[in-house]
């Protein structure tokens, strides 16, 4: 069985302010655990926040990157709602806001052992898409009505990609 690997994602809408950027090219060894554990295409997750910049909850913490070269690192699906603005209007401030290590740890645990449930308090701090669905509740839209935000993975967010692109996660391929 072979897999179809892609790491250049070509934007296929040009992203407006508050929609989400989801990215495919891993350029650190964590990110390919993410993408194998997940069984994604997609290891990450950020609003974009106008100038070629996104929002994003990195092991630094809740910051504001440039998305200089990283132009085909991803794909973009329009904020849900269209509340993309209020979305990252709440997210804004939580610049500086710290990265749950725990978090990504107990999704970690979870995709490796399945039977385990771990229940996780909020800390104030995210992983990417703990922080991007959040931002979204803030907004008042909720994104994963049936999940906690803190069970949300890059990989969820795919079903607001245009043309269903979730169709691309770990589909094999002859």
């Amino acid at each position: 069985m072979n897999f179809r690997i892609s790491y250049i994602a070509s934007p296929k809408i040009e992203p407006k302010a508050g929609d989400l950027l989801l990215f495919v090219r891993p350029h650190r060894p964590f990110d390919y655990v993410i993408k194998l554990l997940t069984l994604s295409r997609y290891y990450h997750v950020g609003l974009y926040a106008g100038e070629n910049h996104v929002l994003e909850a990195r092991p630094q913490g809740v910051v504001r990157n440039t998305l200089a070269g990283r132009e085909n690192w991803y794909v973009v699906a329009s904020a849900p709602e269209g509340k993309g603005a209020d979305a990252l209007a709440w997210a804004e401030t939580q610049i500086g806001a710290g990265f749950d290590r725990m978090n990504m740890l107990y999704v970690l645990l979870e995709h490796l052992f399945i039977k385990v449930r771990l229940n996780i308090v909020p800390s104030g701090k995210y992983s990417c898409g703990e922080f991007v669905a959040t931002a979204f509740y803030h907004a008042g839209v909720q994104l994963f009505p049936d999940r906690d935000l803190d069970d949300i993975e890059p990989k969820d967010f795919a079903r607001f990609l245009p043309g269903k692109d979730e169709a691309w996660d770990a589909v094999p391929r002859s």
